[in-house]
């Protein structure tokens, strides 16, 4: 995700942290009671096997004194005899001499969020101050065996650029794409129903017996707090405090709030502008003129060639109305929301 990562994350983090602090022993005692369970269990022959970090496209510092390992589980938790996958994970240690017992395990969102990314910005903001501070990749994600990385939409998406955005040959390509990634997927063995967030919870269930802890704080950011609150519901064992961050509701399948959200935010620009002399008198109504820009650009699309920021052969960019919101949806509503919304990435 090319944008920073927490628009609100890193303004949460010292709520977060006082909450923390201010639960103390008599409420971590108090667990909830069992309940039924109602998805998958723990599995019996989890393990965490030690081993060494991810080597991941930029250093990740705090990595250089982290234990690392990979959680050992099967695909299937109904099939316990069936395949093992392996979910790469990392404890960073408390910056304190003397950190508290109980660690925070970090739920990332997405879903699919590559965890390991958003380390530096969980160190940054003091997360590990007085606590050891775990991560793990949640099932399928890069560092993980197997990972369900799709080069056939990758190809896509590069060539899209030079595409119309939501004309049918675009959304043709893009659900070709998508079947060739899942066949081959499948082809290969894997069993594309068991990555789901009750899986995904039973897996943080199974990190904190496999890795000898009692009791641990939950952090959840984005969908990762649809995810913690998946966990604490099937699996509230040894969970002393659990902190939502951007919250995304677990009645909610999708993200429906995206394109809400796109239009508080231009709505908020739209007043802004007006607000604004120098803005108001170049663009005096500028809801019309987005307005009419956008259906000027589906009627006559521009082609551009366009040199990549880091350089290289300038490539061929279609610019159309699509194209143009969903740059802007880009800037209005979190970068993880609105991954899905458009083909086209001019």
């Amino acid at each position: 995700m090319p944008e920073r990562r927490f628009p609100t994350g890193v303004q949460a983090t010292g709520a977060v942290l006082a909450l923390l602090t201010a639960l103390g022993p008599a409420q971590a005692a108090a667990a909830p009671p069992d309940p039924a369970p109602t998805g998958p269990v723990p599995a019996a022959g989890a393990r965490f096997v030690p081993g060494p970090c991810p080597r991941t496209p930029e250093p990740v510092e705090a990595l250089a004194t982290a234990r690392c390992g990979h959680l050992e589980v099967p695909e299937n938790r109904s099939r316990p005899d069936g395949r093992t996958i392996r979910l790469a994970a990392a404890v960073i240690p408390a910056t304190s001499p003397k950190p508290a017992p109980d660690p925070v395990v970090f739920m990332s969102g997405g879903p699919g969020g590559e965890t390991f990314d958003d380390i530096p910005y969980l160190v940054s903001s003091g997360l590990n101050r007085d606590r050891d501070l775990i991560v793990m990749a949640q099932r399928g994600n890069l560092y993980d065996t197997p990972n369900l990385a799709c080069p056939e939409l990758d190809r896509f998406y590069a060539a899209s650029v030079a595409l119309p955005s939501y004309a049918p040959r675009t959304e043709r390509l893009m659900l070709d794409a998508a079947r060739q990634c899942r066949d081959r997927l499948t082809a290969d063995g894997t069993d594309l129903g068991s990555y789901n967030s009750t899986e995904n919870a039973a897996d943080f269930a199974d990190l904190r017996t496999a890795l000898g802890i009692r009791q641990w704080n939950v952090y959840g950011h984005s969908y990762g707090s649809n995810l913690a609150l998946t966990y604490l519901r099937l699996h509230p064992q040894g969970v002393r405090a659990v902190a939502l961050d951007s919250i995304a509701p677990p009645q909610s399948v999708s993200l429906p709030f995206a394109w809400a959200s796109a239009r508080e935010g231009l709505a908020n620009l739209y007043k802004a502008c007006a607000a604004e002399p120098p803005c108001k008198n170049r663009y005096p109504d500028l809801e019309r003129t987005l307005n009419e820009q956008v259906r000027t650009l589906d009627a006559h699309p521009l082609t551009l060639d366009v040199r990549p920021p880091r350089g290289g052969a300038p490539v061929k960019v279609v610019l159309d109305g699509g194209a143009l919101v969903n740059l802007l949806v880009a800037k209005a509503i979190d970068p993880v929301a609105h991954s899905g919304c458009g083909l086209t990435a001019a």
